[in-house]
């Protein structure tokens, strides 16, 4: 069978798998499983003859094991639950696991569709994004240990992970919020903010947010930014139910 068109030669080749290993400091004993975590759907539907499982299962479970050791993390850090719920929100986002994902250069050793292999920007941070999260499903999955699955996420991927959830350009809901309402709706969210109580010194603020002409949060904060945050929150919350 010939080898596919991909900047590996061989994705499943013993020299592949293990460079893959090296690089992310895992040691999957069944190579079935890293073989189905580097492959994607458009890999298999273009490789029919010789992808017989894509990665889209292992992603699923990956980003469930992935959301739980970060809630740990968060949870011995003493975080509150609104902070909690915004970096689930930016996970879930993939634009932040896409960037620790990219800096984890493993784009090569993946199995990947034509048109794939050339993404950049938002399209390659959540495909690999999606990589990262069918890897660490594998690693879960490998010893159905969930150590195994942390001791990577420790030394691979929890210092990055925080360090860019933690920056003001990215943890914000404001910002988030924005990104979401522009895909979904190409409209920028409408934010109202007013001073409702309260003292010049010690003011209180609300502020009420509409999506796509619908009020979806509304709340209040000791500054308006504060308050367009959690109400950015609230939206970003009903979103993710509607």
């Amino acid at each position: 069978m010939a080898t596919p068109d991909h900047s590996v030669s061989n994705p499943y080749s013993v020299e592949n798998l293990s460079a893959l290993e090296n690089k992310l400091g895992i040691n999957i004993e069944d190579k079935e499983l890293l073989k189905r975590a580097i492959s994607t759907r458009l890999a298999r539907n273009e490789h029919q003859g010789l992808i017989t499982e894509d990665n889209e299962c292992l992603e699923f479970l990956g980003d469930s094991v992935l959301k739980f050791l970060i809630s740990e993390t968060l949870f011995h850090e003493e975080s509150t639950p609104e902070k909690m719920t915004n970096i689930r929100m930016e996970m879930e986002n993939n634009k932040v696991l896409g960037l620790v994902a990219k800096e984890l250069d493993f784009k090569e050793n993946l199995f990947l569709g034509g048109g794939e292999k050339l993404s950049t920007g938002k399209g390659e941070l959540t495909l690999l994004a999606n990589a990262l999260e069918a890897i660490t499903g594998a690693v879960y999955m490998d010893k159905r240990d969930i150590e195994s699955a942390r001791r990577f996420y420790k030394e691979k991927l929890e210092g990055r992970l925080l360090e860019l959830l933690s920056a003001k350009e990215v943890g914000s809901p404001v910002n988030l919020l924005q990104e979401v309402s522009q895909e979904l709706y190409r409209k920028l969210p409408e934010y109202a903010c007013t001073q409702v109580a309260g003292t010049p010194d010690e003011p209180v603020f609300r502020a009420e947010v509409c999506v796509n002409g619908e009020k979806l949060g509304e709340a209040e904060g000791q500054s308006m930014k504060e308050a367009r945050q959690r109400a950015a929150t609230q939206a970003l919350l009903k979103m993710k139910s509607i």
